[in-house]
């Protein structure tokens, strides 16, 4: 890892002495930055530090901060105002919950730079050690992470997705909306795999050590995990406070998925229904109304799971050599990174002309009927949300009126 690039700490103002506010403050002994990023199990770890556990009440306060308060840290020299909000949180912490690590919380975090830095260099003025833990993940299931929670509400990534593959000679009609996404990747570029905020990380051998470089100053100790998946099933949230200077045995009861995917029957009509032209709500929008049809009694088709298989085995050996040496750097396991099949790109190319046309052979009545079905069933469970105003009687009715009609195909 060669990483140059260290950001500017900007300049902060003294903190305010200690015994002021809540008199009589010690320092803590260590606090914890938990930066994300976004789709690699923050969600996750937020609500297990938050679920009442109390094993975990005994030795963490865990604090989500809130976005806008985050963002006026993302400046050289933020405000004098903003620094002082965040001095109050912790000041505000160490005097409700002595003894306890304090764990900050957002997962934007990881993609501002000048954020890392200022948090870390404020926290250092109330704890003895700060450590800034963060988790990764395969590349290939990033991109279908993401785009699976939210970008397959957005109008304009679905349209640039299509497009992508139009100009590369594929039908963009004859793939589901995932598989989509992962040939417009492969074939268009990785920036397909921004976030909808234009940050774009999911090289993880570039953007790791950019972001310990910058922190390298601050004398934070930077922690990277690996989000579990088949195979390397480590728990968690018991990984999170080993590496956050805790008993990891004090996650066991809360050590479970708590951020469930949507369905890709249910992600597919939102995708179908958008480029009909229907009105559906875009990303952070609704996701009680997302929630809500998630039904797995609802979960009958999907993608075709070989084939995206194959994608992801193809992202995966494009970042695999990367991703071996950086887990080398930081002490994870390498086969963590490694594909289930090394496959090139002249062989997925062959792969994506082959599935295209299978998928054509099918008559273009029957898949315009189809396309057309399940747009027009989003468009009206969509509707009937907007009009309902009793809500438990309206999830019993509508996940009835789902489970009779929705992937049909």
């Amino acid at each position: 890892m060669n990483a140059q690039i260290v950001a500017t700490t900007g300049c902060l103002a003294p903190a305010e002495n200690p015994v002021s506010l809540f008199g009589g403050l010690d320092k803590m002994n260590r606090i914890v930055l938990h930066v994300g990023p976004e789709k690699c199990g923050s969600s996750s770890i937020q609500n297990a530090l938050s679920s009442g556990s109390e094993k975990l009440d005994e030795i963490v306060h865990a604090v989500k901060l809130v976005p806008d308060d985050v963002r006026k840290l993302n400046t050289d020299s933020p405000a004098q105002e903003d620094i002082a909000r965040f001095r109050q949180i912790i000041k505000g912490a160490i005097a409700a919950h002595p003894g306890k690590t304090l764990v900050l919380s957002h997962e934007m975090m990881f993609k501002m730079t000048n954020v890392l830095v200022h948090l870390s260099n404020i926290s250092h003025e109330y704890a003895d050690e700060v450590i800034v833990i963060a988790y990764i993940r395969r590349q290939s299931d990033f991109l279908i992470s993401s785009f699976s929670e939210f970008l397959f509400r957005s109008p304009k990534r679905i349209s640039e997705t299509a497009e992508i593959l139009t100009d590369n000679g594929i039908d963009p009609s004859l793939f589901w909306g995932v598989e989509r996404h992962l040939i417009a990747a492969i074939l268009g570029g990785w920036k397909v795999g921004r976030q909808l905020s234009g940050h774009l990380y999911l090289n993880w051998s570039k953007s790791i050590p950019k972001r310990t470089a910058a922190l390298a100053p601050t004398g934070a100790k930077v922690s990277i995990g690996v989000l579990p998946r088949a195979g390397f099933s480590m728990p968690l949230i018991s990984d999170f406070l080993s590496r956050a200077g805790l008993d990891p045995e004090a996650g066991a009861e809360v050590d479970r998925v708590r951020n469930p995917s949507f369905h890709p029957s249910l992600i597919e009509a939102v995708v179908n229904a958008i480029e009909a032209g229907h009105p559906m709500p875009g990303p952070h929008e609704a996701n009680d109304f997302f929630d809500l049809i998630n039904s797995p009694e609802v979960q009958t088709i999907g993608p075709e799971a070989p084939f995206v298989t194959l994608l992801k085995a193809h992202i995966d050996t494009v970042f695999e050599k990367r991703n071996v040496e950086l887990a080398g750097a930081l002490n994870l396991p390498a086969d963590y990174f490694v594909p289930d099949e090394r496959i090139d790109l002249p062989t997925i190319r062959a792969e994506i002309d082959r599935e295209a046309n299978i998928r054509a052979a099918i008559p273009e009545r029957l898949r315009d009927r189809e396309r057309a079905s399940r747009a027009a069933l989003a468009q009206m469970v969509w509707a009937a949300y907007q009009m309902q105003s009793d809500q438990e009687n309206f999830s019993t009715r509508i996940k009835r009126f789902v489970k009779t009609r929705w992937g049909r195909g």
